[in-house]
């Protein structure tokens, strides 16, 4: 039976654009060119993108807090080089996509569209007018923090954590969603607190999403959103992206059964509550990331429910098998997400 149901999502993939709205990709690409490595992406992604019939990425640029602050705008300009000369060789198959023509473009010619996005404003420090620079490099979102604090706001604890961080946007960071805004670009909220996802409800004027966040009424996690906060987000016209990290989901990497299980049961009571056009895929995936990443224990962090990009299939068969119809499924694998892009982006 699981065989037949990934047979059915693997013909509604192939027929339907297909989204994943974060992963660290330039971020890893830039640690593992540091080494020496090359062709980054095509050795390590693109089979798994090709196998899933993926169409959008969205890249995130996030700088470690080992390199902040000084190094934080080198970093971020470092990472966004590093994934641009990695990309070249297979320019035809895979590219960034700078504007909503672009992402056309690579959409009618059977390229994969990768979307760039700060995760965190870091690397401009308190100077609003560098989002320029960032904008004209093609970054085309940002969230305000990730989970730390700075000049804009304060993020929400770490996945392992438990605990509730107040305090809102900072004026800067009321300014800076204008900016953002001004510029054609899309706010992420994914990892603001509670009290800064309040403040972007008041003072956004266009949609917001949150690329990779999961239900609280299912795990309860601050990096986790209420249904209360999931319902003026759709009500604003932003998506949601349910994440694949075992430690926000609320499962462990095995059994596999269980982590899709898990990640199902995110995905219906979000489509439960926004609505079926404000749900997709934001996966974050790590594992790559953490792997590539230098450390004193030789033990690496895997706690990705989904071991690759590949096992979107088995995710969407799930779904299917679980009652979602097949129009539900076609948009949070990516139309839904794809609809926002096209109305956001530039």
């Amino acid at each position: 039976m699981e065989e037949v149901l990934v047979e059915w999502a693997k013909a509604v993939h192939r027929e339907n654009p297909v989204v994943d709205a974060h992963l660290d990709l330039a971020a890893e690409v830039y640690a593992r060119r540091s080494f020496g490595e090359r062709d980054v992406v095509e050795r390590r992604y693109l089979p798994y993108f090709r196998e899933a019939h993926l169409n959008v990425c969205v890249s995130s640029v996030f700088v470690p807090s080992k390199d902040l602050p000084e190094r934080g705008l080198r970093v971020a300009l470092g990472q966004i080089a590093a994934l641009r000369e990695d990309l070249e060789p297979v320019r035809d198959v895979i590219c960034v996509v700078t504007n909503r023509e672009e992402l056309e473009d690579a959409l009618q010619n059977g390229r994969i569209g990768i979307l760039l996005s700060l995760e965190g404003l870091e690397p401009i420090g308190t100077d609003l007018d560098l989002l320029r620079a960032f904008s004209d490099l093609g970054v085309r979102g940002a969230g305000l923090t990730w989970s730390r604090p700075n000049a804009f706001a304060r993020g929400c604890c770490k996945a392992g954590e438990m605990m509730e961080i107040s305090g809102g946007l900072t004026m800067l960071g009321r300014e800076a969603v204008a900016k953002l805004e001004e510029l054609g670009m899309y706010v992420d909220v994914s990892h603001l607190n509670n009290d800064g996802f309040e403040d972007v409800v008041e003072c956004a004027g266009k949609p917001f999403m949150a690329s990779h966040s999961d239900a609280w009424s299912v795990h309860e996690n601050y990096r986790n959103l209420r249904d209360d906060q999931i319902a003026a987000l759709a009500s604003r016209g932003g998506v949601i992206g349910v994440n694949a990290c075992g430690t926000i989901a609320g499962a462990s990497v095995y059994p596999r059964e269980r982590a899709v299980d898990c990640l199902c049961r995110h995905v219906e009571h979000l489509v439960s509550v926004a609505g079926e056009e404000h749900v997709g895929f934001g996966f974050d995936l790590c594992n790559g990331l953490s792997a590539s990443t230098p450390r004193l224990s030789f033990d690496e962090e895997e706690d990705d429910l989904l071991l690759n990009h590949g096992e979107m299939l088995t995710l969407s068969g799930a779904l299917l098998g679980r009652g979602m119809s097949e129009d539900t499924l076609i948009g949070v694998i990516g139309g839904n997400f794809l609809r926002y892009f096209r109305r956001v982006l530039s």
